[in-house]
């Protein structure tokens, strides 16, 4: 994507953030909508170019936002504190994809970010017609969207596309990903809570994979929305990855034993690999970039 007029919602998180930089090198012309606590954030997206837009969208309008904008990528969402704050979570993460669909409605595309827990979790992995069963409010919030979403591209004519992330990762950024936490606590020698009778499995996705993909599936855009899983192309658990970690930084890992079973969701990319293509960062040399940064932080 070149020469577009852009906008990011959520561009100071993890991906979206990503997401924006990544546009502003392809010579696009972005604009980063955040409430941008992290200074630092803001200020990568503006030495990059991007045009800032500074809001709480649960408590501020969009009516002033231009609304000529090419392609929308809404990576807002609000994870934390979901269960203590109902009526925000649900203006931002399902109400807000609604504020955004008409106010944006004349957009070439539109791509909303979900996850993959909005599937039922368990040893199974799901693709875009799995069963659904979200569980947490954040999840239910986020499925919530993806159906007004549907809903609204049905309605108004908005090519959409839908993308359910498993487990983005990376080594920097305000928010990097579980395998970033593990490290962290192995290189500080912090316990790490498992259920030895109980293993989870993931198929994470490198963060470069991931904006790359987010990126193009802006041209799979369509009317009826498009549903596209975006994950990692090899299956480990918990254990297994923890084991690569320990060893790359040379540390043991220490234990704390827990009785309840962590939940945990795999997705099945077959239609990411058919539209988008292979993930190109091995699982191995994911983690090896993350223990890197990891190290560097704490020598």
């Amino acid at each position: 994507m070149k020469g577009k007029k852009v906008l990011v919602t959520g561009a100071s998180g993890f991906l979206g953030l990503e997401v924006a930089l990544q546009l502003c090198k392809d010579g696009n012309e972005v604009y980063g909508l955040a409430r941008f606590r992290d200074s630092a954030a803001r200020e990568q997206l503006e030495s990059a170019g991007a045009r800032i837009i500074q809001k709480d969208v649960h408590t501020e309008k969009i009516n002033d936002l231009p609304t000529d904008f090419d392609y929308v990528f809404s990576e807002l969402a609000m994870v934390r504190n979901c269960d203590t704050n109902l009526e925000e979570v649900y203006d931002v993460n399902s109400y807000f994809v609604g504020r955004l669909m008409e106010h944006c409605h004349s957009a070439s595309g539109i791509v909303l970010a979900s996850t993959g827990g909005v599937y039922m979790p368990g040893c199974r992995a799901w693709d875009e017609s799995g069963t659904i069963s979200p569980v947490g409010t954040y999840a239910v919030s986020k499925f919530a969207g993806d159906v007004l979403g549907c809903f609204l591209c049905d309605l108004w004519q908005i090519p959409t596309c839908i993308l359910r992330y498993f487990y983005p990762y990376g080594p920097t950024g305000p928010t990097q990903g579980f395998i970033h936490t593990y490290a962290r606590q192995i290189a500080k020698g912090q316990e790490i809570p498992v259920n030895r009778n109980y293993t989870p499995r993931y198929n994470p996705i490198y963060i470069f994979d991931c904006v790359k993909h987010t990126i193009n599936s802006a041209a799979l855009c369509t009317t009826p929305a498009i549903v596209i899983n975006i994950g990692g192309a090899e299956v480990i658990s918990q254990l297994e990855m923890i084991a690569i970690m320990s060893q790359a930084l040379g540390i043991d890992p220490k234990f704390h034993e827990i009785e309840e079973a962590p939940l945990f969701w795999l997705g099945d990319i077959s239609l990411m690999k058919r539209l988008l293509g292979e993930p190109t960062v091995s699982l191995r040399d994911g983690i090896k970039k993350v223990v890197e940064t990891v190290s560097r932080g704490c020598m």
